[in-house]
């Protein structure tokens, strides 16, 4: 008995020393190809900036994520997905899983010793390749690149992710049994909590009025998929939180492959899916997410509510059709209608349930009580490009900023989708933000937009000339948006205190439509502090006492393009040029098109060329587009005039 039980052993441990040979001999030269370009990728980059001087001068990486971070990338995701698919080529092939399984080895100890054979061959290479740059680390001094403490950071942080690619590899593995179906549905499940998150993100504005889909895609929703969080490594480092989740979710996945692979038939190799309840799942799930796609594409880009279905049809169509394909392993495939019309019913249960708004998710304004501060902006980017964006706390312009937001709420139906966007995000007392997003016709609302903009309190939150200290200025400089070389300088320390003033006083006394002028500013105001926090801010047409003081320290002619710039003007009707504006344009091209024409009104007079400068608008959707002609280089440039700034003298040639 004795006998029997060591000759089974021997033989057992024979089996095992030939898989690890047979292993080593089939997918070793993976693990050699990942080593040979990881170490091309950093240790060997690393060599040959610490070598070079002129180069060591002017690259400088903080992470050693960061030095050939692509390279890196595409290597953490190319390469254990590969291993895991050569790993177990043996479970989707008939003759070959015949073979494997026949042998004297429980299942549990083949899967164990390909699964660690596979963490073996992905560690490996990272581990040798951290010693090569610890043995670099004090002949190179590379301590002026990364600390020490990096390099363990690095190390860990690439075995991680490769662990966690590879354990779903392995995971689809034991519920496919194609090699390119696991290939593939391994990226879709690493990409699917990101992708649905953001399909949705980018559909619920549809559905739920007010929904802030920047926003929401903001708040860094990249760790929630591997993939895309590995290419984020160089600049946002993972917090713990995220790192102790993919831990626990290798050794999850490692388990539950176990179990499947445990419970899966040896007779279903080559199908698409081993197990009949995934086919369904695969087949909605792909309608679904192809839906959302078409849905998003359509009603983004066209709009109106016929493109928007349109888009959520051709989506599911053609979702359903290449599920279908890849489940029958065929194009001729077997439509069955049933199942499409199923999904369709409760899809179109899901859009009806939507608008009864049952959360009162669209009506949710809260209360001025409630509210501890708000910041209300034209754009989620006014929100989120500043490290402190500006909020309003006094209850009086909280209060205006709620009636404002329930009126745009009770005139959903009148709302423009593709109109101004309106921000609000409320801090309320009890610690919780309350966000939302819209598009209106900021004219049916100036009423609430004037009381709000006048205000004392927004005025000197939103312009950060109130916030500086004048005796940090160093200079200020005072450019024009033109396409022109001459600037004004002022140093002189009095006289930037004087500027400073007059400016302040000149925001203070602007109203709401001064500062939505169609008109485009004369010039950029950069001021530049010794803290070197600058500002910059723009010269509006309408401060005049600001162009007046200019004028008494003689920098006019240099702060703002004026008539003796301006060789000539050319004026034309837009209807008259045929100009196709959706297929692109040069300024030379509109220009030439003025010059040629018959009926472009030519301005030579100083006079009426200073009247066109206040008057035209720096967008050129208006009626008359208006060419200047710079003596500078000749340098063109083209505006236009709105219907309410059009000069006498032009609507007097156009008659």
């Amino acid at each position: 008995m004795k006998w029997g039980m060591l000759a089974m052993q021997s033989k057992i441990s024979l089996v095992n020393r030939e898989i690890w040979k047979t292993l080593t001999r089939s997918v070793g030269w993976v693990s050699i190809i990942y080593f040979l370009g990881q170490f091309i990728a950093v240790p060997l980059e690393i060599l040959m900036t610490s070598s070079s001087e002129e180069h060591r001068k002017y690259v400088y990486e903080e992470s050693l994520f960061q030095f050939n971070s692509g390279i890196q990338v595409v290597l953490n995701i190319a390469i254990p997905v590969l291993l895991a698919v050569f790993l177990f080529r043996f479970l989707q092939v008939r003759s070959y899983s015949d073979f494997m399984h026949s042998l004297p080895i429980r299942r549990e100890r083949i899967y164990h010793q390909y699964t660690l054979a596979g963490c073996v061959f992905l560690i490996l290479p990272n581990v040798i390749n951290a010693i090569i740059i610890f043995a670099l680390y004090i002949p190179l001094n590379l301590a002026d690149f990364f600390t020490i403490a990096e390099i363990f950071k690095w190390l860990g942080i690439t075995i991680m992710f490769n662990l966690l690619i590879y354990m779903t590899g392995v995971f689809v593995a034991m519920i496919t049994g194609l090699s390119a179906v696991q290939g593939a549905l391994t990226y879709i499940i690493l990409l699917l909590p990101i992708g649905l998150l953001i399909l949705l993100g980018y559909n619920l504005p549809f559905y739920l009025y007010g929904f802030p889909d920047q926003y929401f895609m903001a708040n860094k929703i990249e760790s929630i998929s591997p993939l895309v969080a590995l290419t984020y490594l160089g600049h946002s480092p993972l917090g713990t939180v995220e790192i102790i989740i993919y831990i626990l979710l290798i050794f999850i996945l490692y388990g539950f492959s176990l179990w499947v692979y445990k419970r899966r038939k040896l007779e279903a190799v080559s199908q698409a899916l081993m197990f009949p309840f995934l086919k369904p799942v695969f087949k909605y799930g792909a309608t679904f997410c192809t839906m959302l796609l078409g849905g998003m594409y359509f009603g983004k880009m066209e709009g109106g509510t016929f493109w928007l279905i349109a888009g959520y049809l051709f989506g599911a169509i053609l979702g359903y059709f290449v599920a279908e394909m890849v489940l029958q392993k065929s194009w001729r495939i077997v439509i069955h209608i049933k199942g499409l019309i199923k999904y369709a019913g409760v899809m179109a249960i899901l859009v009806v349930l939507f608008q009864f708004d049952f959360t009162q998710y669209e009506k949710n304004v809260p209360y001025t009580s409630e509210i501890e501060r708000v910041h209300f902006s034209d754009s989620y980017y006014l929100f989120s490009d500043t490290k402190s964006p500006y909020y309003l706390k006094e209850p009086e312009n909280i209060d205006l900023v709620r009636r404002l937001h329930k009126e745009i709420v009770s005139n959903k139906n009148d709302n423009k989708m593709n109109g101004d966007p309106a921000f609000f995000a409320y801090e309320l007392k009890n610690g919780k933000t309350l966000v939302r997003s819209y598009q209106i016709d900021k004219k049916e609302y100036a009423h609430y937009y004037k009381l709000i903009h006048e205000s004392d309190e927004y005025k000197r939150t939103t312009n950060e000339i109130f916030k500086i200290n004048v005796d940090q200025i160093e200079k200020i400089t005072i450019r024009p948006v033109e396409p022109i070389s001459k600037k004004a300088v002022i140093v002189d320390p009095v006289e930037l205190k004087e500027m400073i003033s007059v400016l302040k006083k000149e925001i203070d006394r602007s109203t709401y439509e001064e500062t939505q002028n169609d008109n485009g500013p004369y010039s950029v105001i950069e001021i530049m502090q010794k803290d070197d926090k600058n500002i910059s801010m723009v010269w509006r047409i309408s401060y005049k006492q600001f162009e007046q003081w200019l004028s008494q320290k003689g920098l006019l002619e240099n702060a703002r393009v004026n008539a003796s710039d301006i060789s000539k003007i050319y004026i034309a009707r837009e209807e008259d040029l045929d100009i196709n504006f959706a297929r692109g344009f040069s300024y030379e091209e509109v220009f030439d098109k003025m010059e040629g024409h018959p009926n472009t009104l030519k301005i030579t007079d100083k006079n009426k060329i200073e009247t066109i400068l206040q008057n035209a608008s720096s967008n050129i959707d208006g009626s008359y587009l208006v060419g200047f002609y710079y003596k500078e280089e000749g340098t063109i440039d083209i505006k236009s005039f709105t219907d309410k700034n059009i000069p006498d003298f032009v609507k007097q040639y156009f008659q």
